[in-house]
């Protein structure tokens, strides 16, 4: 009963009273019955008679603490006593009991006065999901889409059409916020669904030949924007090709499902993905002719292994082509060789996509697959491909091989120590980064580590080309064969480098460096020694 009045235990008699008179003068706003008002009202003063009065509140707190109240409510005041439960926040408890009276034949009007009750209850709920820290988007959905439900299939919706209003227009408001949430759960099958199906709806349902804004203070482009980084690439892809033929895409959404498929062709190794997405690209050229999209369609190029179009794309075969930017010309020039791929790398980042936004992209990695090796076999300019890929530096002995198969012209250059690379191929000068005591030093470690596992009993010879070059490297490659043509390995472990001196050729190619070296074998002997090495393009070609 205090409940049902809202009023506190320790309250006085006035207290009781102005809390009986606060709530008979509010009665419910929406369209519960004249019997379930009269009910309602009823138990009202059932509540108060009990509680106003010393004698009947001693009996009635004794049965509190006790705990041996049991109440009876005659059948024709049930939606009455389901109103006032719902206005004391019972909502659980009107919702079970609301649940249990429909599975039985009720007259319509007790019917509809349950229904409401519970829609009522719903609502309670939703309110209580977003007064949470941070609102719970999705609980909020879901119960208003039951009440919503609840009240269109019992036919109560037309005695409640503010209420049915209300949680339409709360639904709108909130819906894209819950969209997203449910992106963002883990990556269960159905509540995946559930979010992927709720993109769809509000997409299509809005822009171009469809209404003019989405709820939530979002526009089309800033959902899009927060749905996409939420979903995988292959999912964005999807979206974008299930769309209505109806609809046209705007801008904004072609650019996005272009980058999505580049994504997609690195990490599902579909080379003929980055076609389409160039096929995009070229679209946005003609449509918005502001924007060249020069480097989009330059680095596709380059990723087919069409090496002209991605100089004509970047203005590098002409100083006086509008594409050219200095500041990708710079980095070209200043990154290592060849900074066509190192650009390319550096661009091939997805911010925007749930799987792909932490990945590091590498052209090693994407290239060592048969399937991209056996479409670039295809395409009108092999010997670029795979010149790039080599030149890159990042090519494990498996790609090697392959390559040896689909481009046999350009690896028999490369085993002849001849490295043909994409700069060649370009016609482009370019430098070496800046030979310094640190760059040194992290060259000297690398030619230490590699010579030890050349030399030591895996007899691993494949890195000696990207360290070694030159005389240097026919010198210890012939000497590694010969020591494991014999069975013979030697053991031992770098202790430290240090770097004595560094001399620089005036045109920064080439390089003198004096190091001492200390290492120990795994019998303990200590071993420290000085040596000088001549370095060219950063490799070594003369030393120790």
């Amino acid at each position: 009963f205090y409940q049902v009045l809202g009023a506190e235990t320790h309250l006085l008699g006035d207290g009781i009273r102005r809390a009986y008179e606060a709530r008979v003068s509010k009665p419910p706003q929406y369209g519960y019955s004249q019997d379930a008002l009269i009910g309602r009202r009823q138990i009202l003063q059932a509540a108060y008679d009990t509680l106003s009065d010393p004698r009947s509140r001693g009996e009635y707190n004794r049965g509190l603490v006790e705990d041996t109240i049991t109440l009876y409510v005659p059948w024709d005041k049930v939606p009455g006593a389901l109103c006032v439960l719902q206005e004391a926040g019972e909502t659980e408890l009107v919702l079970r009991v609301g649940k249990s009276l429909l599975l039985e034949r009720l007259p319509k009007s007790i019917k509809q006065d349950v229904v409401l009750a519970m829609v009522l209850a719903y609502v309670d709920v939703s309110r209580d999901a977003m007064a949470q820290s941070p609102p719970d988007f999705v609980s909020c959905c879901e119960v208003l889409e039951r009440g919503l439900k609840l009240l269109q299939e019992e036919g109560a919706s037309n005695l409640a059409p503010d209420l049915l209003a209300q949680i339409d227009e709360t639904l709108e408001e909130i819906t894209p916020r819950c969209v997203l949430e449910l992106l963002a759960l883990p990556l269960d099958p159905k509540k995946r669904e559930e979010g992927l199906f709720g993109v769809r709806n509000i997409l299509w349902a809005v822009g171009k030949g469809g209404a003019a804004a989405i709820g939530g203070g979002f526009t089309r482009e800033a959902f899009m924007n927060e749905a996409y980084i939420r979903m995988t690439v292959a999912e964005q892809v999807d979206l974008f090709a299930a769309r209505p033929s109806n609809l046209p895409a705007e801008d904004f959404e072609v650019y996005g499902f272009a980058l999505a498929l580049v994504a997609q062709a690195f990490i599902a190794k579909k080379p003929h993905l980055i076609s389409t997405g160039d096929s995009l690209f070229q679209q946005l050229q003609q449509t918005l002719l502001e924007i060249p999209f020069a480097l989009e369609r330059g680095l596709c190029s380059l990723l087919l292994g069409k090496v002209d179009e991605c100089q004509m794309w970047l203005g590098i075969d002409s100083e006086n082509s509008p594409n050219r930017d200095p500041a990708i010309m710079e980095f070209i020039m200043d990154n290592n060789l060849p900074g066509l791929c190192k650009l390319l790398e550096t661009w091939l980042v997805f911010p925007r996509s749930r799987d792909a936004r932490d990945i590091n992209f590498r052209l090693g990695d994407y290239y060592d697959d048969p399937m991209v090796l056996k479409y670039l076999e295809r395409l009108e300019s092999p010997l670029a491909a795979a010149a790039a890929i080599v030149k890159i530096g990042a090519v494990k002995s498996s790609v090697l091989h392959a390559l040896r198969k689909v481009f046999p012209s350009v690896m028999k250059i490369v085993s002849a120590g001849m490295m043909v690379g994409l700069l060649t191929v370009v016609g482009i000068k370019f430098l070496p980064p800046k030979m310094d005591a640190k760059l040194a030093e992290t060259i000297v470690h690398k030619w230490q580590n590699v010579k030890s596992r050349a030399l030591g009993p895996d007899h691993s010879l494949e890195e000696l080309p990207e360290i070694l070059e030159g005389r240097m490297l026919k010198i210890w490659t012939d000497r590694a064969v010969e020591i494991a043509q014999h069975g013979w390995c030697w053991e031992y472990n770098l202790l430290g480098v240090t770097i004595d001196s560094v001399t620089v050729s005036l045109d920064g190619c080439r390089a003198m460096v004096e190091a001492t070296i200390e290492e120990v074998s795994p019998e303990h002997n200590d071993s420290t020694y000085s040596t000088r090495y001549e370095m060219s393009g950063w490799k070594i070609t003369e030393g120790a």
